[in-house]
């Protein structure tokens, strides 16, 4: 099988080293490594027709020449292409095929990364979807609405000041006591029986009154 670097396939097939890595980076052309790392890459010649390349057809054998006799007058003798080629053409060689080990190594290094940038997102991705649902906070009681309190009737002046004094003495007193310490005229004992039909007063043992609770 005919194996050729890539710029002996480039003059090969007459077109240039550029179109031939192009084809390489886009899979049209396949190549083949050495078994050493850093060697050149080389295609095939079947390789480079699947590729679309064209390919001249090789040239038939020739008789071989008699013993003892040289080449025809004039006729130069033929040297071989590979080791005929310049330093500069090699060495540009070397240097695309050294680019091509960087650029095929930092892909690798790309496509690592990449996976291990899916691995981690999966791995967020179910740690966050195992995670239970947080219920929303449970709002504070409201407070206990008391019932306002009845609005007492107004008194006057003299239940005023006859709650006034009946407090002061939780024994409870008379209708008469309480006059006394009024200094008032006035029979008490109807007003004080009011005063308890009214909840204001309360009765506790005959002829003596208390504060009714609330009051």
């Amino acid at each position: 099988m005919d194996t050729y670097t890539i710029t002996e396939a480039a003059r090969l097939v007459g077109t240039s080293r550029g179109k031939l890595y192009q084809a390489i980076r886009t899979g049209q052309l396949q190549t083949a490594l050495g078994e050493e790392s850093g060697q050149a890459l080389t295609v095939t010649r079947a390789a480079l027709r699947a590729a679309g390349f064209p390919m001249p057809e090789p040239e038939a054998p020739g008789p071989p020449p008699a013993t003892g006799q040289g080449p025809p007058p004039g006729q130069d003798i033929p040297v071989s292409t590979a080791a005929g080629l310049p330093d500069r053409e090699r060495q540009s060689d070397q240097g695309d095929q050294a680019l091509i080990v960087h650029l095929e190594r930092a892909l690798e290094e790309a496509r690592e990364r990449e996976r291990r940038l899916l691995d981690l997102v999966a791995h967020l991705t179910g740690q966050r979807s195992a995670l239970p649902a947080t219920a929303p906070p449970a709002s504070p009681p409201l407070p206990a609405v008391r019932p306002a309190a009845a609005a007492r009737p107004p008194l006057s002046g003299v239940r005023q000041q006859i709650v006034a004094v009946v407090r002061q003495h939780p024994e409870g007193l008379s209708p008469q006591a309480v006059r006394t310490l009024l200094h008032v005229d006035k029979d008490l004992r109807a007003t004080m029986k009011g005063m308890v039909r009214s909840g204001i007063l309360t009765r506790r043992e005959a002829g003596r009154y208390v504060v009714a609770p609330g009051w």
